[in-house]
């Protein structure tokens, strides 16, 4: 209890402001720091420590230091209600990286004090689709039915338009929403397809999920669920001699799971550009959280790239800046990406997910012994 609560204290306002500094602009962000999506989401929290810090060791925005109020929400929706009654008490902007659950209570409390919330590290919600809700915004790469509309023609166009597709989601909402969706966007599409497998959470054998795939007839596979168990189901196909292709998200872990399996049989599809590409945005992230953070560098670029939206939306907000006029400026980003991304993220005023969506698919090549693209990006425009 003791070491729990001083860790609590530890994780309030980590990015510290001198006390002789300008007047800061204050940002909340309530993020899993620990308990069992800690490993997704602290990450973001690293990020942002690592960003700020460099931003107000030059200086700050317009001479005014960026304050941020870290919370740790541990994934619970209770905690993080807690948090944005705390954030309410005086901050512009409510930067979210935790699991869906924590969500609605973040929505609630930035609807009745009207502060602009930022998705920063979890699956965006609808609102920020259009008709994009004016207080929610998100900067996550991955976002539900847009990651469905470009997997599911990857992989007609890979089978030549034949074979059996099957799909695997967790048995939480927004994952089996995505994969009913792409089910039914696959039958459209001409592809015969399985009954979507439902996974329980903390599943600590994958193989009768994995024998429903294989007994039914699946040439392909497509996951879009937490990383455990995405990689957890393929593995368990494999164990099981299943010899079909998997297509799954590339979260964080994609590229060391990739190198380790070194199947060309697995497929990782993603809007980040994985480290393994080696660009010198890459090299310049892990020159500057060496020694901050005990992630590995490439976890941190969804918390990296939702900080760059941040910074760009603080300097076109300029000094004051109030939560209202955040909101506004929010809704005018273009940022370029340098990189990490396939195009920018550039938001408008009913679109704060944004106008373009970029993905690229990544593979084990078993002839250069090394993870590599499967071609460039492709890009699907967000109406």
């Amino acid at each position: 209890m003791v070491r729990h609560l001083a860790l609590t204290l530890l994780l309030v306002a980590t990015v510290v402001v001198p006390a002789n500094a300008a007047d800061p602009y204050r940002i909340g962000m309530s993020v899993a720091i620990t308990g069992p999506a800690a490993g997704i989401y602290a990450p973001a929290f690293d990020a942002y420590k690592v960003y700020f810090k460099r931003i107000n060791d030059a200086g700050g925005i317009d001479g005014h230091p960026v304050e941020i109020m870290f919370e740790d929400d541990r994934g619970e929706p209770s905690r993080a209600a807690a948090n944005a009654k705390k954030f309410a008490e005086g901050v512009i902007l409510i930067v979210n990286a935790s699991i869906s659950p924590t969500y609605k209570p973040l929505m609630t409390e930035a609807e009745a004090e009207k502060i602009p919330l930022l998705f920063g590290g979890g699956v965006c919600p609808k609102e920020a689709f259009p008709p994009a809700h004016p207080l929610i915004f998100c900067s996550t790469s991955f976002g539900a039915q847009w990651d469905s509309r470009f997997a599911v023609p990857f992989i007609k166009a890979q089978a030549g338009g034949k074979g059996k597709v099957g799909f695997v989601a967790q048995n939480i909402p927004v994952s089996q929403a995505e994969m009913e969706f792409a089910e039914k966007l696959a039958r459209e599409q001409g592809l015969e397809t399985l009954p979507v497998v439902v996974v329980p959470g903390g599943s600590a054998d994958f193989t009768p999920f994995a024998a429903k795939l294989k007994d039914g007839g699946a040439d392909w596979v497509l996951s879009w669920a937490p990383w455990p168990l995405e990689i957890g189901v393929f593995e368990a196909l494999a164990r099981i001699g299943w010899t079909g292709r998997y297509v799954t998200y590339a979260h964080q872990p994609a590229q060391d799971d990739l190198a380790r399996l070194k199947s060309p049989n697995l497929f990782a599809f993603g809007g980040n550009a994985l480290f393994t590409e080696a660009l010198p945005i890459h090299k310049e992230i892990e020159s500057a959280v060496k020694g901050q953070t005990s992630h590995p560098p490439h976890y941190l670029v969804e918390g990296w790239v939702s900080a760059m939206v941040l910074e760009q939306a603080l300097r076109k907000c300029g000094w004051p800046c109030s939560k209202d006029k955040l909101a506004q400026t929010l809704a005018t980003v273009s940022v370029d990406t340098r990189g990490l991304r396939g195009g920018a993220i550039e938001w408008t005023a009913d679109n704060h997910y944004r106008q373009r969506a970029y993905y690229k698919v990544y593979r084990w090549d078993t002839g250069s012994r090394a993870v590599v693209p499967v071609g460039g990006w492709t890009r699907l425009d967000v109406k």
